[in-house]
Formats: C-alpha cells, sequence, structure tokens
C-alpha cells in the first residue's frame, strides 16, 4: 500500500510538472496550521486587529493634554500718503522731511504663541474608551472566526482530496488487473481459443477507465492548487498527501462534542456586538451631559517698522470652559432611540442564532452518526464485493465463468469501493460539521 502510494505521489507530480519544490507535508494539522500563518484571510484579520488597538490608542489620546503651537510674520505696506499743499503749508518746516518718509513706511507684525487644552470631564469621553476596548475584543473574536472558516475550508478541501486519490488508487488496481487478464486473453484469441468481440469489450474497459484515470489526475490536481490558494502555498508547492493516514484514521469520536452556544464563535461575535450596542446607548446619551475643559496660551508679539524682531511684548491667558448642551432639535434624542433600537435587533438575532445553532447541532449529529453506520454497512459490502471478484476471477483462469461475468463483477468491485471511499468522506465532512456546531474545530489542527 505505501508503494502504492509512493507511486501515486510520483504520478501527481509528473503531471502537475511541479516536482522541483516540496513540501513535505502530509497531515492535514499540518496543513492547517501553515494556513493559520500564511492565509490571505486571516493575515487581514491580523490587520484589523492591530487597526482596532490603533483605533483605542486615538480614542485615549483624546483626553491626555493636546499642545498646538502657531506663528505668523508679515508685513503691511502702506499706500503713499498725498497731502493737499493747503495743509503742507501749514506744516513747520522743521518736519518737513518727515513727509517723504512716510513713503518708505512697512509695518512688520510678529506673532508666536502656544495653546494647551485638557480635558477635565466628558462623559462621551469615558464611554468613548469602553467602546473602542469591546472593539478590540470584537476584533479578536472576529479573527478567530477568521481561522475556524480556513480550518474548515482547508480540512474540507483536505478530505475531497483524499478522497479523489483514493478513487484514483482503486482504478489503478483495477487496471492492472484488467490488463494481465487481456494479457492472457489477447493470447488466447491469437490461439483462436477465444472470440475477437471478447477481447474488445475487455479493451473497450480498459480504455474508459484509463479516461477515468487521466479526468481524476486532472481533477486531483484542481484540487490540490485550491488547497493551497486556500493555506496561502505558493503555486509551486507539491504536496504529499498519504491515503493510508486517511483510511486508518476513519473512526467514530469517543464521546460526542456537547453543545453551548457559548462556545460557539459566531454567537460569540453577536454577543459582543450587543455589548457594543449597549456603548452606543450611552453614547448617546452622554450628548445630554456637559463637558468641562481646561485650557491655556501663551503668545508673543511684536510690531515694528523694521524687519528686526524687538519689542517683544506677552499676554498669557488661562482659564475653564464648560459646554452644557441645551437645546439640539431632537437630533440628540434621535441619535439615542436609533442606538436602542439598534440594540433591540441584536438582540433578536442572537435569540434567532441560539436557536438555530442548536438545530444545527442536532442535524450535524445525527448526519455524524448516520455517517458512521453507513460506513460499516458499505466496508462490508465492498468486502464482500472484492471477494466474488477474487472468486469469479479465478473462475475465468479455470474457464468456468465468461468475460461477461468478470467484467460485471469487476464493475460491482468499482462502485463498491468508490462506495465506501465516498462514505469515509461523508464521515470526516460530517465530523467537520459536529465539530464546527460546538465550537471545537480548533480540535483538528490540536490533533
Amino acid at each position: 500500500m505505501k508503494i502504492r502510494s509512493s507511486v501515486l505521489v510520483i504520478l501527481l507530480c509528473i503531471a502537475l510538472g511541479q516536482c522541483h519544490i516540496a513540501f513535505g507535508q502530509t497531515k492535514l494539522n499540518d496543513v492547517i496550521h501553515y494556513a493559520l500563518s500564511h492565509s490571505r484571510e486571516v493575515k487581514s484579520a491580523n490587520l484589523q486587529v492591530e487597526e482596532a488597538r490603533y483605533i483605542r490608542r486615538e480614542a485615549l489620546g483624546q483626553g491626555l493634554p493636546q499642545i498646538e503651537a502657531s506663528g505668523t510674520y508679515s508685513k503691511m505696506m502702506l499706500p503713499d500718503i498725498s497731502l493737499p499743499e493747503s495743509l503742507t503749508a501749514m506744516i513747520p518746516s522743521q518736519y518737513a522731511p518727515l513727509l517723504d518718509n512716510l513713503k518708505d513706511i512697512n509695518l512688520y507684525t510678529l506673532s508666536a504663541g502656544v495653546q494647551v487644552t485638557q480635558l477635565i470631564y466628558n462623559q462621551s469621553y469615558l464611554v468613548g474608551l469602553k467602546t473602542t476596548k469591546k472593539t478590540q475584543e470584537l476584533y479578536a473574536l472576529l479573527k478567530s472566526k477568521t481561522e475556524e472558516e480556513v480550518i474548515e475550508e482547508v480540512a474540507n478541501s483536505y478530505y475531497q482530496t483524499l478522497s479523489l486519490m483514493l478513487q484514483l488508487n482503486t482504478i489503478d488496481k483495477s487496471l492492472v488487473n484488467l490488463k494481465e487478464i487481456y494479457r492472457m486473453v489477447e493470447l488466447s484469441y491469437r490461439n483462436d481459443m477465444v472470440k475477437e468481440s471478447n477481447v474488445n469489450r475487455l479493451k473497450v474497459n480498459i480504455t474508459n477507465l484509463e479516461v477515468n484515470q487521466q479526468t481524476l489526475k486532472n481533477v486531483i490536481g484542481i484540487q490540490l492548487n485550491y488547497m493551497k490558494a486556500l493555506a496561502g502555498m505558493p503555486a509551486d508547492t507539491v504536496l504529499r498527501l498519504d491515503t493510508t493516514l486517511y483510511r486508518n484514521n476513519v473512526e467514530m469520536f469517543a464521546q460526542n462534542p456537547s453543545f453551548a452556544a457559548d462556545n460557539v464563535v459566531s454567537y460569540q461575535v453577536l454577543l459582543k456586538q450587543s455589548e457594543l450596542n449597549s456603548q452606543d446607548v450611552k453614547s448617546a446619551k452622554a450628548r445630554f451631559t456637559p463637558t468641562l475643559a481646561a485650557f491655556g496660551q501663551f503668545n508673543y508679539s511684536s510690531y515694528n517698522t523694521s524687519s528686526a524682531i524687538k519689542n517683544l511684548t506677552n499676554m498669557n491667558t488661562i482659564g475653564v470652559k464648560l459646554s452644557i448642551p441645551i437645546f439640539s432639535s431632537g437630533v440628540n434624542y434621535a441619535k439615542m432611540k436609533q442606538a436602542q433600537l439598534k440594540k433591540v435587533e441584536t438582540d433578536e438575532t442572537i435569540l434567532k442564532t441560539k436557536d438555530l445553532l442548536s438545530i444545527n447541532y442536532s442535524n450535524a449529529l445525527s448526519e455524524y452518526q448516520t455517517a458512521y453506520n453507513l460506513l460499516d454497512v458499505q466496508r462490508d459490502n465492498r468486502d464482500l464485493a472484492f471477494k466474488v471478484y477474487n472468486q469469479t476471477s479465478s473462475q475465468y483462469k479455470e474457464g468456468m465463468a465468461s468475460m461477461a461475468d468478470l467484467l460485471n463483477v469487476n464493475s460491482d468491485f468499482l462502485q463498491a469501493e468508490n462506495s465506501y471511499n465516498q462514505q469515509m468522506l461523508k464521515c470526516k465532512l460530517a465530523e467537520i460539521k459536529i465539530l464546527k456546531s460546538t465550537g471545537s474545530l480548533n480540535q483538528i489542527a490540536n490533533n
């Protein structure tokens, strides 16, 4: 079996043309751990968590001292002043030169200052801090939800790929057997011991299986590429999946996972969203409360008729500012009612989701138990079909069974083997569903 698995890996590598890089991971949890570190969705979720951290820092900074500095420097060019001759004749001669100098006078203004403000009390600020904290917690839950979705998608793809590989393995074994029979039948035909129609019929069956074989190889390649995309792997990575691990690891839980809605991440997200809605209500109510802040201004200014900076004067101001909302034409009240209604909507969604999660668990448990009960039936049927095939094959070689009998039992065996493989896939997919319904998908990554 190990030799066949190795041959299957080599055939896949040749079909995909990707043998130059080997990923070397065969277990599902290895692929999942890689996906949790490299998946695009998980990386985006990590960025959102980091973004929420800076949102909280921004909110925190709004209640800390705010310092601003400003400065201006300007030159005011006065227009030419023309005085009537009757007025200039009245000016004493010793002041007459001053009139000429008025044409060259410019006014230079310099001002610089620092303003400091400190929030003393603002109910909206205090509520906002709690809101940003809960926003951080929400994004952390959304990250966990994204990780569960990645685990589910990777696990489903992994098991579907293994199921396809088992189908390919079954066809490979059947082809080996039929080609050996074809070699003997063709030899008998040359000795005029069998009809040409028997040879042709066997050849048709072999050709059909070869077509199915190539089709399955192509589908497996597509499925592997899809799984690599889910996990964030490079496109030229070669995955080596061992079907023996899959066959030997199909067994029921020793104890069915218990259900509690509080353990399901999607439900936790809704609960956290409800908490945020409550904070929005408090934030809307905070608009009715006063705001108190302290401030200080430290300014320097200078006015000169030359560009030189001198004669700076200082003017400082300190104080407190109280803002009391009196009337907003119903704007604040409307915002508060919107927040309250949004909270009620979220609570209704929570109740509905809890009921649906309970139903999903019951359905998943029923599907899980049914799948494993039918697995024993399909296994017995597969073993019986294989036994009948071996008996008929021996009888054919001894001339006691016809070619039609041999092809019929071969077809029955292929169908029974594929049905058993499909049932194993149903068991593993049902296992994923029940783990998801109980919020226990991380067990797959930890096994």
